[in-house]
């Protein structure tokens, strides 16, 4: 079974999120920071993380920036989901390492497809 590391705060999103995801037959475990994130990536060696960007303690890119240097988890694939959907801030977001960005709100099928393309990687 593939595992799926959530990082979000808000509590709902978060349950709701996985609970698709294991309808779909993902493994999920959840962080509600990006704190609580990089420690579960550490221990849980997840297969791909989607995490929200704006949270208490470490937002997701911090999260992301400890991930890529560091040499045992660096390749994991990382998919932010967020609110914010300018162009500067996708662009942020890739080039410090994301691997794909979806702007809430989101379309199961979007959401599935990306998942489904990153974690085969």
């Amino acid at each position: 079974m593939k595992k799926i590391l959530l990082v979000e705060d808000n509590a709902m999103i978060l349950d709701n999120l996985s609970e698709i995801l294991e309808l779909e037959g993902y493994q999920t475990v959840l962080a509600k920071n990006g704190a609580e994130g990089l420690e579960l990536t550490k221990t849980e060696r997840p297969g791909l993380i989607l995490s929200d960007i704006d949270m208490p303690l470490m937002n997701g890119y911090e999260m992301l920036h400890e991930i890529r240097k560091d040499s045992e988890i660096h390749e994991i694939p990382i998919i932010f989901l967020s609110v914010k959907n300018h162009g500067q801030e996708l662009l942020h977001g890739l080039q410090h390492g994301a691997n794909a960005y979806i702007c809430k709100p989101f379309g199961l099928n979007e959401l599935l497809e990306t998942v489904e393309e990153h974690i085969n990687k």
